[in-house]
């Protein structure tokens, strides 16, 4: 493990929790990663700490002040009127900083950074790290995630790879992770599949292809929005949390329902499956480093902008395979994103070539990760 850096500041992340989980596990995979990894100390202020809660079970939601993890979790309420900002301040996906804390942290001189959302289109590598003049001669950084040495890179533990590699090597630690957690392990021959998704048209395609398949499948889903779109195809609608079903004439699918996942739980769900299919942002992430097979639901916008995103998604994601058949994924992603039909072939197809995500994954291993970039770029400037 790398040394902790002899420069040691306090930092502010600001958190607003617009409608998912994504963005409380952001800010919090990154938060305790400071602290943990780069010696430094951080408040994370988040406006619905009930929803941290559910990724951080420790975390008591009422309190409006506690330490978890060595990260200080503030419950952000009001203009934070007398509050000292730290030396650095984080707004996370451009929630807005109190104007009278934006009046403190100009006169403490702080280092105000915007940390964005994650793309890889063209154009982010050419805004990153840029500045924006702010009210009162304060500048704004702007940090974009994203999958290239211009960016901001993707947030990653330093121990990240090597818990997978001991978890999916050992199939004796994967059957008690199952045991401890109330779960069905996988038969022999059973292809496990994780579903974690928004409302989603293309279950009943997904559930087909699976029932029909020529092995029989486990797919665990954990409780979430997606039971919605579950419970108006399975018999009877979707069994509770802790809960199994089967659907198919010969009972091919087994459909087990798993309460909330903490963030470690569900990284370790994502390397037990053999198909992952996940959405938003922090989940993605989660699932480029298990390094398996995977489909991405990209949060929709009303202006149809997430169809940009996704196509850049998908031909930088190809551009780090070998040689190989990697059509079939392109268009099981548009399908799984509402552009075409989801045919059985093409779900079948992503179980053929795991290699080619294990290697697009040791791809991007090799890029330094957000939480190193984001303290060298803010150390430049401090």
């Amino acid at each position: 493990m790398n040394p902790l850096p002899a420069l040691s500041l306090d930092w502010d992340i600001f958190c607003a929790v617009i409608d998912n989980y994504g963005d409380a596990g952001v800010c919090w995979r990154l938060a305790r990663q400071l602290v943990a990894e780069h010696g430094q100390a951080v408040r994370l202020w988040i406006d619905r700490p009930e929803v941290l809660a559910c990724l951080l079970p420790t975390l008591a939601p009422g309190r409006d002040r506690q330490t978890v993890q060595g990260v200080e979790v503030r419950h952000w309420v009001g203009g934070l009127e007398g509050e000292r900002p730290a030396r650095v301040v984080v707004e996370a996906f451009a929630c807005h900083v109190p104007d009278a804390f934006q009046v403190a942290l100009r006169e403490r001189g702080s280092l105000w950074v915007n940390l964005e959302y994650f793309s890889a289109e063209d154009w982010v590598e050419g805004c990153h790290g840029l500045p924006s003049l702010q009210a009162g001669g304060a500048r704004k950084f702007f940090f974009f995630p994203g999958m290239t040495a211009a960016t901001g890179g993707l947030l990653r533990e330093r121990d990240l790879i090597a818990r997978r590699d001991a978890f999916v090597s050992d199939a004796s630690l994967r059957r008690a992770w199952c045991a401890c957690r109330g779960l069905p392990f996988p038969e022999a021959g059973e292809r496990a599949v994780s579903l974690f998704a928004y409302e989603q048209p293309a279950i009943p395609a997904l559930l087909q292809s699976l029932a029909r398949a020529p092995q029989p499948g486990l797919l665990y889903v954990p409780q979430g929005r997606v039971l919605s779109s579950l419970n108006a195809v399975l018999p009877g609608g979707c069994p509770a949390p802790g809960q199994t079903c089967t659907l198919g004439a010969l009972g091919r699918l087994r459909v087990h329902v798993l309460p909330f996942l903490p963030q470690e739980d569900y990284d370790a769900l994502l390397w037990l499956c053999e198909l992952n299919l996940v959405r938003g942002e922090d989940s993605l992430v989660r699932a480029l480093w298990a390094g398996k097979p995977f489909l991405w639901q990209i949060y929709p916008t009303e202006d149809e902008a997430h169809r940009l995103k996704l196509e850049a998604f998908v031909a930088r994601y190809t551009a780090l395979a070998p040689e190989g058949a990697v059509g079939e994924w392109a268009e099981a992603m548009r399908a799984w994103n509402g552009q075409g039909v989801l045919v059985p072939e093409a779900v079948e197809a992503l179980f053929i070539h795991p290699a080619w995500f294990r290697h697009a994954s040791e791809a991007l291993i090799r890029e330094e990760d957000l939480a190193t970039r984001l303290t060298k770029f803010v150390f430049d400037r401090v």
